[in-house]
């Protein structure tokens, strides 16, 4: 037999045994069935929130330091409200001061009693025509007396909540359930106003950014799972994040897309960790 007989029998045979052991032939792999691919990213606390207070002072109180954990609505600084205090306490008293609005409800009630008689008088020819315009004029000015008293006790009750609200501008509590990571001023200091003095942030969930090419971002959609595997610490398994922001201005230098991955993190990781992340379906 030839050479080039016997490597066609060759082929031939291989071909046979292929088919015989169910290999078929094979064929090279398509895009879809490659392995999915990664992106690096690092994560980032899911809310920060620097805070300020909304007026000048001096400060009073701290009473958080960096590392704290706190809660919604709990008090991290104060201003000294000592004047404040003091003049909320005079619109209280004004407001519940209401002896000029009760003065005008009784003379509008005698006004009208008195012109009642004054009319009355009159049929029994014991009055004139005067006494009764004087007496209907009496109680047209009782009854704006009245309005201007009942004006004045609404004007007391909105002085009263501004001095409220200016009260809860000297102080500081947080929005949020987090960590304070930043403290910048202390007892004694002075302030001004939307100076951040406060740092507190929430890392349950997590957030990490990470750059895809534009072809991948077009397959991905929001509420989409993605596995993330820290890269910082010795981890089994994977998490299991969402997609919860994909950009709609690329990188045009990098013909890339930022997408955005929240994950849990009940663990209570640090945030700045690297993380490797996989879309589980591309």
């Amino acid at each position: 037999m030839t050479k080039p007989l016997r490597w066609v029998a060759c082929i031939a045979l291989a071909g046979t045994l292929a088919a015989v052991l169910g290999l078929g032939t094979l064929q090279p792999q398509s895009d879809s069935q490659a392995a999915p691919r990664s992106y690096t990213g690092v994560s980032r606390p899911s809310t920060t929130r620097e805070l300020a207070f909304a007026v000048r002072g001096k400060i009073a109180q701290v009473t958080v330091e960096p590392g704290d954990r706190v809660t919604i609505g709990q008090e991290l600084m104060r201003l000294d409200d000592a004047v404040q205090q003091a003049t909320l306490e005079l619109a209280d008293a004004q407001l519940a001061d209401d002896t000029r609005l009760e003065l005008a409800q009784i003379a509008l009630e005698f006004q009208a009693e008195e012109l009642r008689l004054v009319e009355q008088s009159l049929k029994d020819g014991g009055a004139n025509e005067q006494d009764v315009r004087t007496a209907r004029f009496e109680l047209a000015r009782s009854k704006v007396e009245l309005r201007a008293a009942e004006s004045e006790m609404l004007q007391r009750g909105l002085t009263q909540k501004r001095e409220q609200a200016r009260l809860e501008e000297m102080r500081i509590v947080s929005p949020i359930d987090g960590d304070v990571v930043r403290v910048d001023r202390r007892e004694g200091e002075t302030v001004d106003e939307q100076t951040s003095v406060i740092t507190v942030v929430q890392v349950e969930p997590l957030r990490i950014d990470v750059s895809v090419p534009v072809t991948v971002s077009r397959r991905l959609n929001i509420g989409q799972e993605a596995d993330v595997r820290w890269l910082d610490i010795e981890s089994e398994e994977p998490v299991t994040g969402k997609i919860i922001f994909i950009s709609r201005a690329g990188e045009a230098s990098v013909r890339e897309v930022l997408v955005r991955i929240e994950v849990p993190n009940q663990t209570g990781l640090p945030s700045g960790m690297h993380a490797r992340v996989t879309f589980t379906q591309q």
